[in-house]
């Protein structure tokens, strides 16, 4: 075919659809809303990853993948220049990052460079025929606004992940493109990472939880399940009882009216393990329960399952722990 009736094959085709973009780290389910969305779009998906592993991509819907070698390290300034550099002249329909520290500075910061619209803390997305709809939690998670991303307009959306799970398989023939990270701008650098306090850090990022529930008896016993927390390096939740009483603020809460959570290891105390409750738990490694019924689901989820009596297992657990630190202190 010479060039000639390749243009005119494209200019029977029509334009490009926009496409959609996303920034991939560590977690995948950002990539599968990108997929859905596409697809409503009839778009193409692009993925932007500096973890350097480009056959996930292509495995779960990229049409295209760039891989910026020597972005491990968050870096606002050298991150923008990177996807904008991915992104050339392209107007996307959408770009959709990971909410999380990185997500939520770095979309703000991305939607100014592209003279787009900005939406954080987002829910879901969806095509429709007056431009893109867009769900995004607010009222402390009580409720959901929506939002209408009009056709021409492009939207970077900070979604928030943990409640979908691995997106399903959506393979394409590999088509990947490396670049070099940017260099630093000289504006700013990095001094110091400092690591996240577990008493404040989101329950969706938390890597440990101690959690709660109405079976610990008394809100008394609060304090020595937090210093619990504490000791263990743990965020502390809850199950929706002890949020209804005021115990302890909304956000704590875990379940289905309240946060997903997908922790390395979640400590759960007086919690019987209602559906409600633990279909909130995504992808947890290792459960550990403290309940006087050894029968509750909780119990049978449980890799290792204590049954006693909280205010008596509680204040046991945290002058072990006390005990350990001591032994371990330098001396």
């Amino acid at each position: 075919m010479n060039g000639r009736e390749d243009s005119v094959d494209k200019a029977r085709a029509g334009p490009e659809k926009a496409g959609v973009w996303t920034w991939v780290e560590d977690d995948l389910e950002v990539l599968g809303v990108a997929a859905e969305l596409a697809h409503g779009l009839g778009g193409r998906v692009r993925a932007v990853t500096g973890t350097g592993k480009p056959e996930r991509l292509a495995a779960l819907g990229a049409d295209r993948g760039y891989v910026v070698d020597g972005l491990d390290e968050y870096d606002a300034e050298r991150w923008v220049t990177a996807l904008t550099g991915c992104l050339g002249q392209e107007r996307p329909a959408a770009v959709l990052l990971p909410a999380g520290a990185a997500g939520d500075d770095l979309a703000p910061r991305l939607a100014a460079a592209l003279d787009a619209a900005c939406v954080m803390d987002c829910a879901a997305l969806r095509a429709q025929a007056g431009g893109l709809l867009v769900l995004r939690w607010a009222h402390d998670d009580r409720v959901q606004e929506r939002w209408l991303a009009p056709p021409g307009l492009p939207l970077v959306a900070a979604l928030r992940v943990g409640g979908r799970g691995t997106p399903p398989s959506r393979p394409r023939p590999m088509d990947v493109r490396r670049l070099p990270a940017p260099a630093a701008s000289g504006r700013a650098r990095l001094l110091k990472r400092l690591p996240a306090d577990p008493g404040s850090v989101r329950l969706a990022d938390a890597e440990r939880i101690v959690a709660a529930g109405l079976g610990i008896g008394e809100r008394e016993l609060l304090g020595p399940v937090q210093e619990l927390a504490d000791l263990l390096g743990a965020a502390l939740g809850a199950s929706r009882p002890l949020a209804d009483k005021g115990w302890v603020p909304f956000e704590r809460q875990i379940g289905t009216t309240g946060q997903s959570v997908r922790p390395r290891l979640y400590l759960a105390i007086g919690i019987s393990g209602a559906v409600q409750h633990t279909a909130g738990l995504k992808d947890v490694d290792t459960i550990i329960a403290i309940n006087t019924d050894p029968s509750c689901p909780m119990m049978a989820r449980a890799q290792l399952a204590v049954v006693g009596d909280a205010r008596e297992v509680v204040p046991a657990l945290v002058e072990r722990l006390r005990a350990f630190r001591t032994e371990r202190a330098p001396v």
